[in-house]
C-alpha cells in the first residue's frame, strides 16, 4: 500500500498545515503535478483539486507511520469514509509527476468532493495550477 500522498494546498512545506501535521512526519519530499483543475475556496481559504485536464502542482510526500498519520490527514480533509456523502475531500489515488526526473508514481491525493463543476462557480479558479504561487502573489 502507498504511504504517499500529493498535497496541493495548505500541507505543502511552509504552509499552515504543514507545520500542525507534517513536520517530523516526512520522509521524503519532492516537487511533483498532477492532472486536475485547482479553485481557491475565497470564504475558506484553502484550495479545492478536482478532474480535470489542467496540471495542478504539489509536493509527493512519503509519511512516516502512514497508519496513524492519515488519520489525521483525513480528519483534516473532513474525509469520513470511501463514499460517504459528508466528506468535504475524498481520498483518492492518482498518477503523480516527479518533477525532478519527470517519473510517475500512483499516490493518494484528497479531491474536493463535488458532483460537478457548476458547483464552484463562485470560487477562485487558478489557470496556472498553483496554489503556492497564488498565495505568494496575494502575500505581496
Amino acid at each position: 500500500m502507498t504511504k504517499k500522498v500529493f498535497v496541493y494546498g495548505s500541507l505543502m512545506e511552509n504552509f499552515f498545515n504543514y507545520d500542525k501535521y507534517l513536520v517530523g512526519k516526512v520522509l521524503k519530499r519532492q516537487p511533483a503535478r498532477v492532472k486536475g483543475k485547482l479553485y481557491h475556496l475565497v470564504n475558506k481559504g484553502y484550495p479545492a483539486m478536482i478532474k480535470g485536464s489542467d496540471f495542478v502542482y504539489g509536493e509527493l510526500i512519503e509519511v512516516a507511520d502512514w497508519e496513524n498519520n492519515v488519520k489525521d490527514l483525513d480528519d483534516l480533509e473532513n474525509y469520513y469514509g470511501e463514499g460517504n456523502p459528508s466528506n468535504e475531500y475524498n481520498r483518492v489515488t492518482i498518477e503523480v509527476e516527479i518533477l525532478e526526473n519527470n517519473s510517475k508514481e500512483i499516490a493518494f491525493t484528497y479531491m474536493y468532493n463535488c458532483k460537478e463543476e457548476q458547483e464552484l462557480k463562485n470560487e477562485l479558479y487558478l489557470s496556472d495550477g498553483s496554489w503556492r504561487a497564488y498565495k505568494e502573489e496575494e502575500d505581496k
